[in-house]
Formats: C-alpha cells, structure tokens, sequence
C-alpha cells in the first residue's frame, strides 16, 4: 500500500511514517521546510500543502491508497501570530486533500483536537457539536467540516489529545518540555483544575494506520488515552515515575489565581467510543505511557547528579538508526 503523510518532520508525523513502514507500507513524507530524515522512508521531501495546484499533481502522480494528514499551525499562539496561514493550512488544505481523495478513491484520515470543544463540560462524544474558544480551535473545527462534506465515504476525522513520547529533537514531548525546565532549575506551575487526557505519539501512530486499511471506519472519531486527568497531576506522575521529587519540581495552581486560563478550555476529556471498541489499537493507561517513556538527550547528566540513577541508553530505531 502507498501511503502518503503530511507533517512528517513533526513528532507525530513521523511516528505514522515508522507506524506505516512497520507494516510494509510503501511511505512518501512530506515535510514543510525541511525534507523528513526517517529510517525506511525511499521518498521524503519538503512541501508546501498551501500551493494547491502543486498538491494536485504530487497526488495524481503518486496515487496513493491512503493519505495520513499530521501537518498543521499547532498552537493557539502560532494562530494568533499568522492568522492568514493558519486559515489556509489548518482549514483549507485539510479541503483540498478530502476532494483529491475522493477523485483517487484514497482513505484520508485527518488529525483534529480537542480544542475544538470549550471545555465546559467534559466527557466529550463525536456527536458533540463544537465551541471553539481561539483560533486555532476554529480553523481545525472548519477543517473538520470541509473533510466530512468532501470524504465522508472516504475520510475519517481523528480528534485527539496532547501527545506525549519521546522525540527525535529532544524538546517536544511534554515530559521532554519539563525535563528542561527541572534542569534549569525552574519548577513547573500546572492547573490542578485543568483536564486533559494525554496520548502516547506511537499509539496514536498505530491508530491512524489501521484507520487506513479499515475501509468501514469512516466519519468522526475520538482517540486520546484512557485517563482524563489535571496538568497537575500529568506533571506529579511524570516526576514520580523518574523517581524526581514531584513536590519540588512542579508546583499547583488554579485558574482563578491566573486571569488569562479564563480563555482556556478547562475539561477537554474524551470519550473514546465507538472507536475503541473497533480497533485491534488498545487505549492505554498514563501508566502504560509512562513505561515508553525515556529521560531526554541532554538531561542525562542533571538526571544521574538528582536522583543518582544510571540512565542505560538503549539504541532505539527511528531515532539511532
């Protein structure tokens, strides 16, 4: 099967891309400014998604079984600073590649958020309608809309959750971001009244491959892991699990005593049905997460000099070889 991934320079899209070649997939990676350097992939290149009339003539040549779309402007302050572009990848691209998708008779499967909800209530089901509280929240909202009027037979929609795991860079998993904080001496502030429902990078991987070889499985679906919990507490487990003291390094807060989470969604939980009772891909646990998880490049020596353990590390494929 050809398989064609967007976003592949980014932590998600890469795992998709080894996700893919783990199953004997024939994978072409499209990067944004850069090319995707990725163990297996024979074709890899930077692309710009937004040039439309260039997207159409990759997709035709390479005709493609299945197309995995990970790229997008990620966060809500990247969306402020580029509205314009944010409007055009996060919303129109994701257009684009639902209607050569359907002209190709190709899966399209597209990763959404779960920011697309306000956080008001939690326990989010697919058939919630969405409320959007920033930018970004809209555009992803928009883009699932375009996908599911163009693919409906053809596209399934993956809203999920922050991902954690461990990067090729170092930086962009969350308990990679607090590994550099803690070792810069900055203890880590979180919302004890903030949920979210984290993810393992290679388990959502997983997902959104067998999303592609599942012709039945179309529509909007929800994938994230199996506990909803506050930051704070995602922050106390991720130091506790490396044996750090999580009463120094990551310290509590509420969002009344921060004027500005009034404009941040408070419980993005989610449900994962009927999703997960369609997959071969099991949900996990944060602590079957935790157990993937990796002391970062560079914390090693600050991590040894802490807590006095010998960090052993083990070669890992996608990331030494």
């Amino acid at each position: 099967m050809k398989l064609v991934v967007t976003g592949a320079s980014g932590f998600l899209g890469r795992e998709v891309c080894l996700a893919a070649l783990r199953r004997g997939y024939q994978v072409l990676a499209l990067g944004g400014a850069r090319a995707p350097t990725i163990p297996g992939v024979a074709q890899a290149s930077a692309f710009d998604l937004c040039d439309e009339a260039a997207l159409e003539a990759l997709l035709l040549e390479e005709f493609p079984h299945a197309i995995v779309h990970c790229a997008a402007l990620p966060t809500i302050e990247a969306c402020l600073a580029e509205p314009e572009r944010a409007r055009k990848l996060n919303t129109d691209v994701p257009k684009k590649l639902a209607q050569l998708s359907f002209h190709l008779g190709a899966k399209l499967v597209h990763l959404s958020t779960d920011t697309v909800f306000d956080g008001k209530s939690g326990g989010y089901q697919p058939t919630d309608t969405p409320a959007p509280l920033n930018l970004y929240g809209e555009t992803k909202a928009a883009a699932e809309v375009e996908v599911l009027r163009f693919g409906r037979e053809h596209a399934a929609v993956l809203r999920t959750s922050p991902i954690i795991g461990n990067s090729v860079s170092g930086d962009r998993g969350l308990h990679e971001r607090l590994f550099a904080s803690w070792k810069e001496g900055k203890p880590a502030t979180l919302f004890t009244d903030e949920i979210r429902q984290p993810v393992e990078a290679s388990n959502l991987a997983d997902v959104a491959i067998e999303l592609c070889e599942r012709a039945n499985l179309s529509g909007l679906y929800h994938w994230a892991g199996t506990e909803a919990m506050s930051r704070h507490e995602i922050g106390v487990r991720i130091a506790r699990h490396f044996g750090l003291d999580a009463d120094a390094l990551v310290r509590p807060v509420s969002r009344a005593e921060v004027p500005a989470a009034a404009s941040r969604p408070r419980d993005l939980s989610l449900r994962l049905h009927p999703l997960a009772g369609k997959l071969r891909t099991s949900a996990q646990s944060f602590e079957e997460q935790l157990a993937q998880l990796r002391v970062p490049r560079g914390c090693e020596d600050w991590y040894e000099q802490t807590t006095g353990r010998k960090v052993v590390r083990r070669l890992e494929k996608g990331i030494d070889f």
